[in-house]
């Protein structure tokens, strides 16, 4: 099926620009250009792999670019909310500084989402991309609309499906022409931070919660679950994970009405994670998980956070942040649009996986001091190996996310 056809590291074998033309855009960028040099290495990396250049071109050898206006619509929380509105965002800059002309919007609320999408296209941008999830209604209605069939939409955080799976077309593979869906199988990524966990944890009990139940969230947490369950199964070191059956699909989500910005809450359900002898949390909830960063390193535990390397993006957080489970958002962001500036403006569904780089961990060899005084003698190379054989054993297919959903 056609939606099957690429993958993330196709995108990937594009060029991209110069980390020293990266510059600090906003204030509380104060690791911007760490950020952007990472990102640009996860795009060097993988078009070497795939036998692509990373030439990059200059504004003035693709004037073009000059006349071609990439937007996002980013979600609340917005350009700095550390998170994976900023992961996005940072793909906008990179855009920015190979030539593009940029314009972002950022949501209040959900009612903010059809004038947002509206705003960019009233603005005469050639490619808008929505991040989060929620925004889907929106965006769809944009993509099916006529007067916007020039126009290249992207999704991050979703690929384009249909309510109860039936479609509202004639095939069941049918993916408009000017959309692209941007997907990462994040569970595989969520699995190996939750084996390291259970691999420096005292209690043996680990915690995991959302923002809200849907699947860009959840499977994080399904792949949670699968880390301890295939840690307990290898080492024989029973390991149990609060907040979340990938079975049933219950758990713990903020029930409130900002559940990806509670910081309130972040710190009350870690608090009572660590009532019930969780030592590491994974929150999955935006800037509610701040909450929990500051719960857990108060009490000298542990937290693994989301989306980018969030020891960078949340200093003062990294005595606890063992490691993140990273979708590579702006790299996918810089791709799809350039595929668009070059004529394909969608058509297809890609999905970010270990194997096409599109997800990670944060890095383990880390030299920040907050990190080495907490992590440095608990993450040993021996821990660092089995991490290694597990990423390898999920890439070769010889381990599966989903069969460990329950302990073996």
């Amino acid at each position: 099926m056609r939606h099957n056809a690429a993958t993330v590291s196709e995108w990937l074998t594009r060029s991209s620009p110069k980390a020293s033309e990266q510059k600090e855009i906003a204030e509380g960028y104060i690791h911007m250009k760490t950020r952007m040099f990472a990102l640009l290495t996860v795009l060097a990396l993988l078009a070497a792999a795939c036998g692509g250049s990373t030439a990059s071109p200059s504004a003035s050898a693709d004037a073009g670019k000059a006349d071609y206006l990439a937007c996002l619509s980013l979600d609340t929380g917005g350009r700095t909310d550390k998170n994976f509105n900023q992961s996005a965002y940072e793909g906008l800059q990179a855009l920015a500084a190979e030539g593009f002309k940029t314009a972002d919007t950022t949501a209040v609320d959900p009612t903010s989402y059809v004038p947002n999408i509206q705003q960019l296209i009233d603005k005469g941008c050639n490619s808008v991309i929505a991040v989060g999830y929620n925004q889907g209604e929106a965006l769809k209605a944009a993509v099916l609309d006529p007067a916007n069939k020039d126009i290249a939409f992207g999704w991050v955080d979703s690929t384009w499906t249909y309510d109860n799976g039936t479609p509202d077309v004639t095939t069941d593979d049918f993916i408009p022409a000017n959309f692209t869906g941007i997907d990462f199988q994040i569970d595989e990524a969520s699995m190996l931070a939750s084996y390291l966990a259970a691999g420096i944890s005292k209690t043996h009990v680990t915690a995991v919660y959302g923002g809200q139940p849907y699947p860009g969230v959840t499977r994080f947490m399904d792949g949670w679950v699968a880390g301890a369950n295939y840690y307990s199964s290898t080492k024989g070191v029973e390991t149990t994970v609060l907040g979340w059956d990938p079975v049933a699909k219950t758990g713990v989500f903020n029930e409130a009405t900002n559940p990806f910005g509670d910081i309130v809450f972040g710190k009350t359900q870690a608090e009572s994670f660590m009532g019930s002898n969780a030592d590491v949390v994974h929150p999955v909830a935006g800037t509610t998980s701040n909450g929990t960063y500051e719960a857990m390193l108060a009490a000298g535990k542990y937290s693994v956070g989301v989306d980018l390397d969030q020891c960078i993006s949340l200093p003062d957080y990294c005595g606890t942040l063992l490691t993140s489970a990273q979708k590579n958002i702006g790299a996918a962001v810089i791709t799809a649009v350039n595929d668009a500036y070059k004529g394909t403006k969608g058509g297809t569904n890609y999905v970010g996986t270990l194997k096409n780089g599109g997800v990670q961990i944060s890095t383990l060899d880390r030299t920040e001091a907050a990190w080495t005084a907490t992590f440095g003698t608990l993450v040993t190379a021996e821990l660092k190996a089995e991490v290694e054989a597990l990423k390898a054993a999920i890439i070769d297919g010889s381990v599966k996310v989903s069969d460990y959903f329950v302990k073996k």
